[in-house]
């Protein structure tokens, strides 16, 4: 059983080093760069919004918020680049429920693994909040867009770690189809040798007959 070893072995180095990387962000989470506020327009609008720069390509960071926010039950529609998410109750922002609007591109084309990270909060339609309207729910949604780099990285590294449970589940299945193939092959073999033998004992056969014929007529 040597593929569930190599299973069991790849899957412990990966889980300590999504460890690893955890207790990397949390003890240098304030090491980085911290959410901004920004204005941006949004259907032609200034909206007050929150930016922060995560060091990850873009489409790692995207998919790990649609996956986290799937998780919690919460599908996002696309809406004029921004991915908006209904009536999202998460405590982290409060204890209401919040529309969530995120938005990710990269930094430049030379910097294409740092993104930038936009989010807007609204209470429904158009009250999208703001610092002011709303300090104590700004502030909370400045911390959690600080904690999305945790959140990615624990993303990124699954990610790696299933990639490696699919190695090791096609190696396993390669195992199992090898005797499948050697007892194919055996058989192949010895109809050939079988086919092989009375080809042979066919033609001395006709050998014997022709050596036959040849001594009938001689004179």
């Amino acid at each position: 059983m040597f593929w569930l070893q190599e299973f069991n072995f790849v899957k412990i180095i990966f889980m300590k080093k999504i460890i690893a990387i955890v207790l990397s962000v949390v003890l240098n989470l304030h090491a980085h760069a911290q959410s901004r506020t920004s204005n941006i327009e949004y259907q032609k609008t200034d909206r007050e919004a929150i930016v922060n720069e995560i060091s990850f390509p873009e489409d790692m960071i995207t998919k790990a918020i649609q996956d986290t926010l799937e998780t919690m039950g919460y599908k996002g529609k696309e809406n004029k680049g921004f991915m908006v998410y209904k009536g999202v109750k998460m405590p982290a922002l409060g204890s209401e429920a919040y529309d969530l609007y995120f938005s990710v591109d990269k930094k430049s084309k030379r910097e294409k693994d740092i993104s930038n990270v936009t989010m807007m909060i609204s209470k429904g339609f158009d009250a999208f909040v703001t610092g002011k309207s709303d300090p104590d729910l700004f502030r909370n949604a400045k911390t959690y867009l600080d904690s999305l780099r945790n959140t990615v990285a624990i993303y990124d590294k699954a990610q790696q770690v299933s990639e490696q449970e699919e190695v090791v589940k096609k190696r396993r299945r390669k195992s199992r189809t090898w005797p499948k193939m050697r007892r194919t092959c055996r058989r192949k073999r010895k109809s050939w040798r079988k086919r092989s033998k009375k080809i042979l004992k066919n033609r001395q056969i006709s050998r014997e007959n022709w050596k036959n014929s040849a001594r009938f007529f001689q004179p």
